[in-house]
C-alpha cells in the first residue's frame, strides 16, 4: 500500500487510493488537444498522487477518425472524445463475459459450503493479532472447501478460464450481481479520475464499497458531455 488513509466518492477534495489501481481512467475536458491527451492524464493523475505506466488499449471504438484517438489497435483506444468510444459494447461484452463465468463458477463450487471472503478473516485478525494472527487468518481462508475447489480448477495447467478467488463474495451474490458488476466496471476500471478534481475508487475489497465506487463512477460518466475526453492509463502493480 502507498498510502494509509481511506479514499472516498466526493469529487471535491482531493483523495489517495488505498489499493493498487491497474486501469485507471482520467476525465479530461473537449477543449484538451488530441496530442496532449496521453500527457495530460498522466499528469492528472501524478497530480493525485498515482505512479503510472503509460497509457493503455482500454476502450472499444469504430471510427476512423484516428487523429481524435489516443492510439488504436484492432478496436481499442486509450481514449478520445466519448463520442468516438463505444462504452456501450464494453458493457454489453462485459456482461456477456461474467455470466458465461458466472455459470462456470457454479459448475466448480457444486456442492461447497458459502465461504467467507478474505476481508472477514482479516479483520478478525487486526482485531486480535496475537491470538489470531495474519498467516493463520489466510490459512483459514484458503482452506475453505469452495475457495480450494476454486484453487484447484485455477491450478490446471493452461487454465483457459481462471476463476479470480478475489471475486468470491461477487460470485455468492448471485448471477445478477455478478453480471451487473461486470457492466457497471467495464469502462471506469480501477479508478476514475474526475478532471474537476478528486479521485474515486473503491475503500476496500468489501462488495459494498466496491458497489459504491461503481455506482459512483458510471454515475459521473453518465454526466460528462459528449466531447469530453477519456484516457485509460495503466498503473504499476
Amino acid at each position: 500500500m502507498r498510502v494509509s488513509r481511506p479514499t472516498s466518492t466526493d469529487t471535491r477534495r482531493l483523495h489517495l487510493p488505498t489499493r493498487t489501481v491497474g486501469t485507471a481512467v482520467v476525465c479530461l475536458p473537449a477543449r484538451t488537444p488530441p496530442a496532449a491527451l496521453a500527457a495530460q492524464a498522466t499528469a492528472t493523475l501524478a497530480a493525485r498522487g498515482l505512479a503510472t505506466n503509460g497509457v493503455l488499449p482500454h476502450f472499444h471504438t469504430h471510427t476512423r477518425r484516428t487523429g481524435k484517438l489516443v492510439d488504436r489497435w484492432n478496436g481499442l483506444t486509450s481514449g478520445g472524445p466519448i463520442n468516438l468510444l463505444d462504452l456501450d459494447s464494453m458493457r454489453t461484452r462485459a456482461a456477456a463475459g461474467a455470466a458465461a463465468e458466472w455459470l462456470l463458477w457454479q459448475q466448480v463450487v457444486a456442492g461447497t459450503r458459502p465461504a467467507q471472503p478474505l476481508w472477514a478473516f482479516a479483520d478478525r485478525s487486526a482485531a486480535d493479532p496475537h491470538r489470531y494472527p495474519l498467516a493463520k487468518a489466510h490459512a483459514d481462508y484458503l482452506s475453505q472447501p469452495r475457495v480450494l475447489a476454486m484453487g484447484a480448477h485455477n491450478a490446471i495447467p493452461g487454465q483457459s478460464w481462471p476463476l479470480p478467488t478475489s471475486a468470491l463474495e461477487a460470485f455468492q451474490a448471485g448471477y445478477g450481481t455478478y453480471v451487473n458488476l461486470a457492466w457497471l466496471a467495464a469502462v471506469p476500471g480501477d479508478g476514475l479520475a474526475p478532471h474537476a478534481g478528486g479521485w474515486l475508487t473503491t475503500r476496500s475489497q468489501r462488495l459494498a464499497d466496491l458497489l459504491d465506487y461503481l455506482a459512483t463512477a458510471n454515475t459521473h460518466l453518465a454526466r460528462l458531455p459528449r466531447d469530453a475526453h477519456l484516457v485509460a492509463v495503466a498503473s504499476p502493480a
